[in-house]
């Protein structure tokens, strides 16, 4: 019989490798409520820009919002099959969801790409310095995804992982809702701090339920401070002259 590659603990928490499952790990348990809340108020946050006049919306625009609905359902749905030990269905929906999750980032650069061609000289002036959002945004949730499908067979940092596809979508929900329903706020970054805020809070929390001691803990560790880093970068990066000079290079 060939030896199995995978670590022993990797293996032992692999049903198909005939170890009993688990207790569903801390990441899902709530993953689904989650979701849908997330995808309850993107409805609200989305319904002056997007919503409200969808006939005037661009195909980007549309790919984008129809991919990120069927990531959140997909986030509802991937718990639900393990907690009813439907392994082979959830290792389907996950190669669906590998696409769908592609398929996301790259609609996301895109229609960043078609905001900022569009953009007047006036506009670019005004706003150009938040296209870093939406392509920072796409990178942290390409991130979360590859490690995801990277540590598949190791539960507790899947589920993290895949936990951590939720963290980039709160900003556009997030400072949607505080900007179009919550007060003025006297400078325009700071709407994104709600977001910003809890996504250090949930890495956190993340963090604190792995054990101690082990690889797990070390690798998501590294993920998270660099989540932290990038999300810090937003008040820095989007200044320099270097960036500035890119972007108008992208608009010629």
């Amino acid at each position: 019989m060939k030896p199995d590659p995978r670590p022993a603990s990797a293996a032992a928490a692999d049903p198909a490798a005939g170890a009993p499952l688990r207790r569903t790990p801390v990441a899902t348990r709530g993953l689904p409520v989650a979701a849908l809340l997330l995808l309850a108020a993107a409805l609200l946050a989305f319904w002056p820009p997007y919503l409200s006049r969808i006939g005037r919306a661009s195909a980007y625009a549309h790919a984008h919002a129809v991919l990120g609905s069927a990531w959140l359902l997909l986030l509802v749905l991937q718990p639900a099959l393990v907690r009813l030990r439907r392994i082979a269905g959830h290792r389907a929906v996950g190669r669906v969801g590998v696409v769908v999750g592609v398929a996301f980032v790259v609609s996301g650069v895109l229609l960043s790409h078609q905001g900022l061609v569009r953009m007047s000289d006036e506009a670019f002036a005004r706003e150009g310095r938040f296209v870093y959002l939406p392509l920072l945004m796409a990178a942290l949730f390409a991130a979360a995804l590859a490690l995801a499908l990277r540590w598949r067979h190791a539960p507790a940092l899947h589920a993290r992982f895949m936990a951590c596809t939720l963290l980039p979508l709160l900003d556009p929900v997030l400072a949607r809702l505080l900007f179009f329903y919550g007060p003025r706020l006297p400078d325009e970054a700071l709407y994104q701090l709600p977001a910003f805020v809890t996504t250090v809070v949930v890495l956190g929390v993340l963090l604190r339920s792995l054990p101690r001691d082990g690889a797990a803990r070390r690798t998501f560790r590294h993920f998270a401070l660099g989540v932290v880093v990038a999300l810090a970068s937003f008040f820095v990066v989007p200044d320099w002259p270097t960036w500035q000079a890119a972007l108008q290079g992208l608009r010629a």
